[in-house]
């Protein structure tokens, strides 16, 4: 038994890094090893007796410490459950955010089935920071804080050991699901009206759904950025000029199947073009 529980140790120790795993929630480690092998994730709150949001976040944050001891910068931040049906299918109080670093952004317009367990596509509005912030913001500060909109595409990673048992700490503790995401063409925030602007998903041609508004992510863009701001402020993160902000889903998330995929927007903010396989 002994030499089984040392074994444990020192494999643990060349995935999180010397004496990391002493210092870190262990279903935080748990998480990071099954996103890096691309496992099923495992549910928090079957690890934690009574998981609330407090103690989800911590595990969240030591996740992001690993993803962070790896090298993997952190970017920007994404925001969650943004819409009533979302949050009231995890019964959450609200919406809930994660963090984003710098390997998840692809580059190169594709998509790739075999990186995820179970590959989601959310028609998102991002926006790039031209300014540090450092102190909480309200939705009317929010938009001169933007440097420009982009159209964008989250491709979050939800295949959890126990979808029926999946609550929204669940979610909150393995990093919102972040996994990659991809941008388009930024504009200048003063030419769209981000709250009027629809976005719409299309593969090979066909809609994959109807017309979602900007107004999906907590009824105002404005709000929705403003609230992912403070929240990561709140969490201690550093939210810096040049990260990227994702503000949550233009209506529902669509399992992804390979193809050429188009996100349409109206209100000037263009298309983002990309490819499943």
């Amino acid at each position: 038994m002994k030499k089984i529980a040392l074994l444990t140790m020192i494999g643990l120790g060349l995935i999180v890094g010397p004496a990391a795993a002493d210092n870190l929630d262990p279903a935080a480690v748990e998480l990071f090893k099954q996103f890096k092998a691309v496992a099923p994730l495992g549910l928090a709150s079957q690890q934690v007796n009574n998981l609330d949001e407090t103690r989800a976040y911590q595990i969240q944050a030591d996740l992001v410490k690993l993803y962070t001891t790896h090298g993997q910068a952190i970017s920007g931040y994404k925001a969650g459950l943004t819409s009533p049906p979302a949050q009231e299918k995890f019964k959450a109080p609200g919406p809930v955010a994660g963090v984003l670093t710098q390997p998840m952004l692809i580059n190169d317009g594709v998509a790739r089935l075999k990186g995820h367990g179970l590959m989601m596509l959310e028609v998102e509005i991002a926006y790039e920071l031209k300014t540090d912030v450092d102190a909480p913001v309200d939705a009317a500060a929010a938009p001169g804080l933007v440097a420009k909109v982009m159209p964008a595409v989250e491709v979050p990673e939800l295949k959890f050991a126990d979808m029926k048992a999946l609550t929204w700490q669940d979610i909150v503790a393995a990093n919102v699901g972040a996994r990659s995401y991809l941008l388009g063409a930024g504009v200048d925030p003063k030419g769209v009206d981000v709250n009027a602007v629809t976005g719409q998903l299309f593969r090979d041609g066909q809609a994959v759904g109807p017309a979602a508004p900007g107004r999906a992510a907590l009824g105002d863009q404005w709000r929705a950025l403003a609230w992912t701001i403070n929240q990561a402020l709140k969490l201690g993160h550093p939210v810096k000029k040049g990260m990227v902000i994702l503000t949550g889903s233009l209506g529902p998330m669509y399992p992804a199947q390979p193809g050429a995929h188009q996100a349409v927007y109206t209100g000037g903010l263009g298309e983002l073009s990309f490819k499943v396989e």
